[in-house]
């Protein structure tokens, strides 16, 4: 302590600062208000078209689909009014058809045989009738006379041969009788057959020419039933026309709208381009001062370290010191 305290250590301290040279400190300078600005220009919309419009062709394929669309299929309700009617006139054909039905149960009866038989037949019966007579009463003289003849004229003899002859007239009339009857019963069974033949082959015929015209309806129905498919046929291919000539236009007016489209992009992209050019020349210019070398200049300084407790100890001594000067 007496011989006094050593002197604090000094300590070096190196601080290196960048400094712009002044050849390239306006170039910065410049950078820098250019950037400020760039960073503050207010935004600028592009005022051209974006989107392209459909074209004539493309409105004109709308219309024509909205055509297509309402109006229907030409031709469509004349067929449906056409094969309404043809049901209508199919169900009265269907109606008022009446097929020939013979009837076998139809016979010759005494009902019916009447009406067959001549008018005329009892009197021919008659006729005959009284010529047997006539023939018999002229026998009745030889038969007198026979008897006379015989001398059996009033006996018992001649009854018995009047009682025969009168039997076989009356059998002969009988005969004559039953066997025009009978003859005239097959004539009127001929006609009735022949008759109910004519009349199978008139009804026979009838309903031949009834199911010839049914069948000539039935044709004319069925045909117009195919001009009505035919009408709807036509009415569907002009539908198909229609719808391919929209189709046709719109892919026309499609083409025409995408090479607007690109025209208009190809503007929109040239905008865009024009807007970032000032921006793209701040990073290139920016780009090349960022290759400008700077050399960075060296501060040495030198300073005690401030200690409290060794100052407060060389205060000490100093006064220590001056205190043994004084009193020495």
């Amino acid at each position: 302590m007496g011989k006094g305290s050593s002197a604090p250590t000094m300590t070096t301290s190196e601080v290196k600062q960048s400094n712009l040279p002044d050849y390239v400190r306006p170039q910065f300078e410049r950078l820098l208000t250019r950037a400020e600005s760039q960073s503050i220009a207010p935004y600028t919309p592009y005022g051209g078209q974006r989107i392209a419009e459909p074209g004539a062709d493309v409105n004109a394929a709308y219309d024509i689909t909205r055509d297509v669309a309402t109006s229907g299929i030409a031709g469509l309700p004349q067929a449906a009014g056409v094969t309404a009617q043809n049901v209508m006139a199919g169900q009265g054909i269907a109606a008022n058809a009446q097929p020939y039905q013979y009837d076998p149960t139809q016979l010759f009866t005494g009902q019916n045989v009447g009406q067959y038989m001549s008018p005329y037949m009892q009197q021919v019966l008659d006729v005959q009738k009284d010529q047997a007579r006539r023939q018999f009463n002229e026998q009745q003289g030889a038969r007198n006379t026979q008897a006379v003849n015989a001398g059996a004229f009033g006996g018992s003899r001649r009854f018995v041969q009047e009682g025969l002859a009168e039997r076989d007239l009356l059998n002969r009339m009988a005969d004559i009788q039953a066997t025009g009857q009978q003859n005239a019963f097959q004539s009127a069974q001929q006609a009735f057959q022949a008759d109910r033949s004519a009349l199978f082959q008139r009804e026979g015929a009838q309903a031949a020419e009834d199911r010839a015209a049914q069948q000539d309806q039935i044709g004319a129905l069925q045909f117009t039933g195919q001009q009505a498919q035919q009408l709807v046929g036509l009415g569907e291919t002009g539908r198909a026309a229609d719808i391919q000539a929209a189709q046709l236009l719109e892919n026309i007016g499609r083409s025409q709208q995408a090479q607007q489209q690109q025209e208009l992009d190809t503007g929109y992209q040239d905008f865009l381009r024009q807007q970032a050019y000032p921006e793209q020349q701040l990073q290139f210019y920016s780009s090349i001062l960022r290759g400008v070398p700077v050399q960075p200049s060296v501060t040495q300084t030198a300073y005690a370290p401030n200690n409290p407790f060794q100052q407060a100890l060389g205060a000490g001594l100093g006064a220590i010191g001056l205190y043994r000067g004084l009193s020495g």
